[in-house]
This record gives C-alpha cells, sequence and structure tokens, in this order.
C-alpha cells in the first residue's frame, strides 16, 4: 500500500478557529493524563489503561468519546516508542507536549462538496471547512483518505493533515539491477558510472556549522535567536539536496528495475564511536543524512514500480568488483580502488559495483562481468 501524508493550511473562521482550539486543548490534556498513567506504570495494555482512565477523562475533562479513545492510543503509541529507546539504552524522559494534533478518523471527518470542504467533530458542533487543493495535493486527489489530523503549527496556525493510500501497481522485474554506493563526500554513486552531489553543498553546508559555532561561542539572546532560525535553514537545505539526490536517481530508472543500497543500521555505533576513529570522522558522521536519503530513495520508487533492495555493508569498499579478492591496501586512498588484477577504477564506484553484485550473487542473476566467490587475501 502506498502512502503519503499532504498537508492543509486552513482558512478558519473566528468562530471555527476558537472551538478548534478548545478541542485540541481539551485533546492536549486527555493525551498529558494517558501519558503519564501510562508512564507511571510503566506501560500499559489498551485495556488496562482504558479501564482505569476512560470515565475519569471523561468527567473531568468532559471530552467526546471518539476523542477520548483516539488521545488514549495516540498516548500508548508514544509511550511505547519511549519504552523502545530505553531498552536500546538510550537516555529519554516522559513525554509531554503543550499541544498534541487530533487524529480523525472516518468517524470524526468526511468530505463534502466534490472534496472541497471537509466537516470536522469538534467539542461543539461539527464545522465545515473548506479546502484548498494546491499544486501537490492534485495529484493525490483521487486517492482513498479515511484518516488524518488536524492542529495548529508552532506559530499558531491551523493545519489539516490528511493520509491518502494507493494500491501500488506492480510491475514484473526487467532485471537490471544497479548497485548505489551512499557516501559522507558524494551522495551516492551508481554502479553505472553515475555521480550524485555536488562540492558546492558541502561548502554551503560548512559555512553554515561556521555561523552555528561562532552564535553557539556567543551565547547572547540575540544569538540564540538567530541560531535557531540558521538550524532551521540548515535542515532546510540538507533536506532538499536530498530529495534532488533521490529524483535525479530515480528519474534514471524504469518500472521495474531494482536499485541495490547497503543496510547502515547502526553505522555511527560501528564506525563513529568515541575512541574508535578521530574527532574530525565522529563529526561528518554524526551529520550524514544517509536514512533520511534512502527514505527519499524509497518514496519516488514506490510511486513508479522500481524495487529498492539491502545488502550487508561489510568489505564493499574493500572487495575487487573485478576479481573478488579483499584486500584493505587494494584501497589505495578515500577516492581510489587499485588492484593487482589491473583493476584502477574510483573507490565509491567500486563499491557500488560489489553491492550489485552481491545482491545479484544472492539471488540467481548478474548486473555485469561474473564475478568469483570473494576471498580474503593472506596476511604476510
Amino acid at each position: 500500500m502506498v502512502t503519503r501524508t499532504v498537508t492543509f493550511p486552513l482558512d478558519l473562521t473566528e468562530e471555527q478557529r476558537t472551538v478548534l482550539s478548545e478541542t485540541v486543548d481539551l485533546y492536549t490534556k486527555a493525551w498529558n493524563h494517558f501519558v503519564d498513567t501510562a508512564w507511571r506504570n510503566g506501560g500499559m495494555s489498551r485495556k488496562d489503561l482504558h479501564e482505569e482512565t476512560y470515565y475519569y477523562v471523561r468527567s473531568v475533562f468532559g471530552l467526546k468519546s471518539q476523542y477520548t479513545c483516539s488521545s488514549m492510543n495516540r498516548a500508548l503509541d508514544t509511550v511505547s516508542s519511549a519504552n523502545k529507546l530505553r531498552r536500546r539504552g538510550k537516555k529519554v524522559s516522559k513525554p509531554y507536549s503543550k499541544s498534541v494534533p487530533i487524529r480523525l478518523d472516518k468517524n470524526t471527518f468526511s468530505f463534502k462538496d466534490d472534496r472541497n470542504a471537509i466537516t470536522v467533530t469538534t467539542q461543539g458542533d461539527r464545522i465545515k471547512i473548506p479546502l484548498v487543493w494546491h499544486r501537490h495535493a492534485r495529484r493525490y486527489r483521487d486517492w482513498l483518505c479515511i484518516s488524518g489530523e488536524i492542529g495548529f503549527d508552532k506559530w499558531g496556525n491551523p493545519v489539516l493533515r490528511l493520509i491518502f493510500t494507493k494500491e501500488p501497481v506492480v510491475y514484473p522485474r526487467t532485471g537490471v539491477v544497479i548497485g548505489a554506493d551512499r557516501g559522507i563526500k558524494r551522495s551516492v554513486v551508481l554502479s553505472i558510472n553515475k555521480f550524485f552531489g555536488k562540492s558546492s553543498w558541502k561548502e554551503h553546508e560548512r559555512k553554515l556549522f561556521s555561523l552555528i559555532s561562532r552564535l553557539q561561542a556567543k551565547g547572547t539572546k540575540s544569538a540564540k535567536k538567530h541560531l535557531v532560525k540558521v538550524w532551521r535553514r540548515l535542515k532546510l537545505f540538507r533536506e532538499n539536496c536530498d530529495r534532488i539526490v533521490a529524483k535525479e536517481i530515480i528519474a534514471l530508472l524504469k518500472p521495474g528495475d531494482t536499485i541495490v543500497i547497503e543496510d547502515l543500521t547502526n553505522i555511527r555505533d560501528r564506525c563513529g564511536a568515541k575512541g574508535k576513529v578521530h574527532k574530525k570522522h565522529r563529526r561528518k558522521v554524526g551529520r550524514w543524512s544517509f536514512k533520511r536519503l534512502e527514505q527519499m530513495i524509497r518514496y519516488y520508487a514506490e510511486l513508479k514500480g522500481i524495487y529498492v533492495e539491502t545488502v550487508e555493508p561489510h568489505y564493499t569498499s574493500q572487495t575487487c568488483s573485478n576479481c573478488g579478492i579483499v584486500s584493505k591496501k587494494n584501497r589505495k586512498s578515500r577516492s581510489m580502488y587499485s588492484c593487482s588484477c589491473g583493476l584502477n577504477l574510483n573507490a565509491d564506484l567500486n563499491a557500488a559495483r560489489n553491492i550489485a553484485n552481491i545482491w545479484c550473487e544472492a539471488n540467481g542473476g548478474a548486473p555485469g562481468p561474473i564475478v568469483n566467490r570473494p576471498f580474503v587475501e593472506a596476511s604476510p
């Protein structure tokens, strides 16, 4: 199932804004109460939490039953996520929020006027809100939508987020397999000799981090205020860079093609742990947005019918894509791989070819030259 979330800015009357604000406020209070109860008991089942707190919340806050159950389920999801992080050794504190968006379902919202408006349940009467289908939203107008959320952003503006779903079109595999190596210097290198990412992006990023360091050292009230804006500018810039790379990669592929990437889960713990590598390298690994780039590649590949597969990343940068020998010495520099079999290749391009070879060997195919099973060079 293909899922997309679309944000709609809302134009509310003063009366609608007041009643929606009241509903969000009560929903937030109920959510915080459910979180407090579940957190205090170390996590609870939905049945136990419902029996202990449902009637109390209904009587104290007066929130409608549908929203009471919705806020309870949302609170349990939040506590469950926090407990998972804690079990992984992460430091977490009890979740708290000043404004929680209201979850909507088929019982609390519906489309009207050929999807040009929606009606939403509030503490008062059900309100009707006009819906403006902007350019990004229009592509999903015919998709199924039975859920979403409504609330206020951090600037106090009312927003509506609707979740659209559609059954994906399953294309037969074409047999084309392309390996993709993600890196810190080069965003992505494909096994078909395609390089993505610009050096100017890294330079702009370096300038923003330099500005952030100076503002942090300054420490004044105006510096902290400026720091928030710079962090947001950096975040948006990096997201845009990843989006550009993902779109350019998917544009090269056809429905049914396969792109293979490395599974880089916990890469920071393996290659960026304190005491194992230099501080400068740890900083670069910490700023590396490999996961977001993977998510964007999957996001655009899903709609086009392109298969995204993963392989283990071990030794992909030390293996020769021509003869299969594994030797750390062959990685002459960050950008050059040279093997005794005569292969002289960009190191990232060699890794991308290995990624494709590994997946094809495991799945009965071959993207290029047939290679022997890798063997590790004996130590002298």
